[in-house]
């Protein structure tokens, strides 16, 4: 799924074995071990009318122990009967009872079910086609004509296979399913697997409908099977890998409702190209006949890995090509490429129990990525790793409430917390780490030995640790102990360094300790020694190569070729490849300062990259000051990297984010930084696009208009209103895809009360024409909120409710908008933590089965702000403070689900807090 991106062996582990019948004695919330499924039989009839369906179920069980109980997953369904046959014998349920807090149904029978038999469940329900994106859920769009339509799609991870119909809903729980769904006749129906029988009848109402039976699948989990319903287009072709030998073509198909399909070319054609890649990566042929990607206009996570049948939100799926930004295009390649991966990697072979979802995720995003690199090596997307996914992970799991990668769940309620940048970017980060230390050979063969023994099956993170073992006779279970069972990351501070002249080197004597972004590490913080690959780069490393060692201890040393000349100079962690930070001497840091001021490509742009982050870091940390960040953006002032300015621009507006609630003085030194960094480029660059203008000069352009723009230079935002009273008029060319948001934006945040109405219209004009291509509506709700008028962001934020309006998938984007676009935060932020408290009931009910998107609607109203008063705010909002006994219960209950995400925003509202107070006459004094 992508997200809106050891040496102690498991008591659980149970690659291949028998799902939930091993996994007792851990606290789980889990289904009895006595029946293990086989085979499911499932026919549906989905209903775009009522939004009701019918349904039935058979499930081929296998008796491990003697029961007269059946006990299955379910949520949201009204079972009307229950069997259960064994031989010739039939035997009806004698009670039906369910746990709604489990999530289960219980079926007791009057005779046992022997032990050493098979049996076969026979369940009949009705189940809803729900508004909330989970289980068997409807969507609504408007089609080319102006009518408002439906279609039912499903989202089954993590838990929601219960929705549908009811099963034995855990991962290890694999069997195979047949599927038939009854539909209108008209209409399109899909399954994981292609259709094999289609008949066509009329039903009891009437209507003219058929019978679409689908084939059977292979061994799998609950979570991958997928439905979708709906009047759709398609458009195909066929991909065709060159190995393994048996590797067959591959129909790849892409589908949209009317109109849409046009937007999909690019897609498919990376799915085509993504599928040879893998089938040849892995050198494990697709095991199905066809791959189906659906564009979905409703969808709460970015897209899902069901296998044969990859779902996406549109802007994750679809574009015009002569009309859409690098980046978006960027995104939907690497979108298609993660869930790709993941029919190998998660679906061939897959985790035993959601601990192990990194497995899934963070493999997926490592593979996803390197596959967009094979496909488009011009985009350089590793050095884009590092913004996107790396420093991700680094800013989440600096905190003291992050989780270790591999991570106790108990139940269904907590599973959804973890589909954070944990499993996802440290887990990728991690996959990077140890792909450069093996090797790519080594570790791609360990990769594809891992995926021979245990395709079909189930494994834990130590299963994938012993092959890559094998592969490179390294105990990476040791090594890889700290990097996934503990929380957290290492700091490695250079304690000293000598030069030893006659042998030409240089031995440095380096520490570790647990990197915390708050500071304040206390010895009890600091029990966990990282098995660390540092690798040093000097001027000599055209000559010597990088030199690469590994630091097993809390402290140790590291020799490398070395000499000193004018232009000298030594760095550790080149490219960025490993995932710790630096802390260098102050000595050390001017020098390199001065080297990136004077001979900026000395470094690569990795470590350009780095240098900012960790000096950020470390100054939020107290462990460095204000002022080496600020020096060195001014030391970088000549950078032409896209991925370095991309830095830059983050590190400024991160600063302006902190630092809301200073003075004039503060606040406008920050913008004239930006200003001295991006204005220039503008006036190099200019405002017109060319064809020939190549991959990156077109994102420097636009990131540099929007940087000047976002710290107040008049004659880019003056520019800016020019082209878009242009826009406005008809001339669309006016404002290329590289800077129309920033123009939106900036014609927002500028608006007077006279021209606030007249620009807040425009705006959202663009976002209501069905006519948009998915990227512009999005860019333009994100952007809405950079308006100052209290009455239209009054009007926004009523919007947010109304489903006619926005999306209930799209809600956190306008509400994101205000706490980051907004020129005004100090008015803002406020408003919109109030906005928040008093309408928690609905946003409750709006999302409460929703994948993550509380969380996001949580984080996007309070994060952002700065100061004591919030954290309190916070702590008695989620404790209910205040409220009777029963509310207070309510309100634990209800907030169980982001207990983690409140957690984490407290922590890190508290640690800007402290950077604020610690830093604040420091950025007077420097700025004055």
């Amino acid at each position: 799924m992508r997200k809106v991106h050891s040496a102690t062996q498991p008591t659980d582990s149970l690659a291949g074995g028998l799902g939930g019948a091993g996994q007792s004695g851990n606290g789980r919330d889990i289904l009895p071990g006595n029946l293990v499924p086989t085979a499911y039989n499932v026919w549906l009839t989905p209903s775009l009318v009522s939004f009701t369906f019918d349904g039935t179920v058979a499930i081929d069980v296998a008796c491990i122990e003697s029961t007269n109980v059946v006990v299955l997953n379910s949520k949201n369904l009204t079972i009307h009967k229950a069997e259960v046959t064994v031989g010739d014998v039939t035997q009806f349920a004698s009670d039906i009872s369910f746990n709604t807090d489990k999530e289960q149904v219980t079926f007791t029978f009057a005779d046992q079910i022997p032990a050493g038999s098979s049996a076969s469940v026979y369940v009949e329900f009705t189940g809803i086609h729900n508004e909330q994106m989970a289980g068997f859920y409807k969507s609504s769009y408007t089609d080319e004509a102006g009518n408002k339509k439906n279609l039912v799609a499903t989202q089954f991870e993590a838990t929601d296979c219960r929705q549908a119909f009811p099963s034995y809903d855990e991962p290890a729980l694999k069997a195979t399913f047949e599927c038939t769904l009854v539909v209108p006749e008209e209409l399109t129906a899909l399954n994981n697997m292609p259709e094999v029988a289609t008949t066509f009848f009329t039903n009891t109402d009437g209507k003219k409908v058929k019978e679409v039976k689908f084939a059977r699948t292979p061994l799998m989990s609950t979570y991958l099977v997928a439905f979708v319903v709906g009047d759709l287009e398609s458009i195909e072709t066929v991909a065709t890998p060159k190995s393994p030998e048996n590797a067959e073509p591959i129909t790849i198909r892409l589908f949209t409702v009317k109109g849409l399909v046009s937007q999909g070319t690019f897609a498919l054609d990376v799915a085509a190209r993504t599928h040879q890649f893998f089938s040849e990566y892995f050198n494990e042929a697709f095991p199905l006949p066809k791959s189906d990607l659906v564009a979905i206009p409703d969808f709460g996570a970015g897209a899902m890995e069901n296998w044969g049948l990859v779902t996406y939100r549109n802007v994750a799926l679809l574009c015009e090509a002569e009309n859409t930004t690098a980046s978006a295009k960027k995104e939907i390649a690497y979108t298609v490429a993660h869930e790709l991966a993941h029919q190998w990697f998660g679906n061939l072979v897959t985790m035993s129990w959601w601990n192990d979802l990194w497995l899934n995720e963070g493999f997926a995003t490592f593979v996803g990525w390197l596959a967009v690199d094979f496909l488009f090596p011009e985009w350089e997307v590793w050095t884009n790793f590092i913004n996107a996914e790396f420093n991700q992970a680094l800013q989440l799991d600096g905190l003291r409430s992050s989780h270790p990668i591999d991570v106790d769940v108990k139940s269904a309620a907590e599973v959804g917390e973890i589909f954070d940048a944990i499993s996802y970017s440290k887990g990728a980060s991690v996959i990077r780490m140890l792909n450069g230390y093996l090797g790519r050979d080594v570790f791609m063969n360990g990769v594809r030995s891992y995926l021979q023994e245990f395709k079909y099956k189930n494994t834990v993170t130590a299963d994938l640790w012993r092959h890559l073992s094998a592969s490179s006779g390294k105990d990476i279970s040791t090594l890889m102990h700290g990097w996934t069972k503990e929380t957290g990351y290492p700091l490695i501070t250079v304690e000293s360094q000598t030069y030893d002249e006659s042998a030409n080197t240089l031995t440095v004597t380096l520490s570790q300790s647990r990197f915390l972004s708050a500071g304040g590490l206390t010895p009890e913080e600091d029990t966990v020694t990282w098995w660390v690959p540092v690798t040093a780069s000097t001027h000599l490393t055209g000559k010597t190569g990088v030199s690469k060692h590994v630091l097993h201890d809390k402290a140790g040393t590291i020799t490398f070729p070395y000499n000193i000349s004018e232009n000298a100079f030594w760095k550790l962690n080149f490219g960025a490849e490993g995932l710790y930070r630096v802390k260098y001497s102050d000595e050390q840091v001017k020098q390199i300062s001065h080297t990136l001021e004077v001979r900026t490509e000395t470094f690569s742009v990795g470590d350009r990259i780095l240098f900012l982050s960790d000096a950020m870091a470390l100054t939020n940390a107290g462990l460095g000051s204000i002022t080496t960040v600020l020096n060195l953006i001014k030391a970088l002032f000549n950078e032409t990297n896209f991925n370095v300015l991309e830095s830059i621009a983050n590190t400024i507006q991160g600063l302006l984010s902190s630092f809301y609630l200073e003075s004039e003085t503060v606040l406008e030194g920050i913008k004239a930084l930006g200003r001295s960094v991006f204005s220039p480029k503008v006036a190099t660059l200019g405002y017109e696009f060319s064809e020939s203008d190549d991959y990156f000069t077109q994102q420097i352009r636009g990131l540099a208009i929007s940087l000047a723009d976002r710290c107040s230079d008049v004659n880019v935002q003056a520019e800016l209103a020019s082209r878009f009273g242009d826009f406005v008029g008809g001339k669309i060319t006016a404002l290329h895809p590289e800077i129309r948001t920033v123009a939106f934006r900036s014609v927002l945040s500028t608006a007077t009360p006279e021209t606030a109405d007249a620009r807040f219209s425009a705006v959202f004009a663009v976002y209501m024409d069905p006519a948009t291509q998915a990227e512009a509506k999005d860019e333009a709700l994100r952007v809405l909120g950079a308006i100052r008028s209290s009455e239209h962001i009054d009007k926004l934020l009523a919007m947010t409710f109304d489903p006619e309006i926005i999306r209930s998938q799209d809600m956190y984007a306008p509400i994101a908008g205000l706490a980051t676009s907004n020129p005004d935060p100090a008015i803002i932020r406020p408003l919109l933590r109030e906005w928040f408290r008093n309408n928690w009931d609905k946003i409750y009910a709006k999302f409460e089965s929703g994948f993550g998107l509380l969380g996001y609607i949580f984080s996007a109203s309070f994060s952002t702000s700065v100061g004591e008063e919030v954290v309190k705010e916070i702590e008695d909002w989620a404790s209910g403070a205040g409220l009777d006994e029963e509310a207070v219960a309510r309100r634990v209950k209800e907030t169980a689900g982001i207990r983690r995400r409140i957690d984490q925003g407290l922590e890190s509202i508290k640690s800007k807090t402290s950077l604020v107070a610690r830093e604040r006459e420091t950025l007077v004094a420097y700025f004055t």
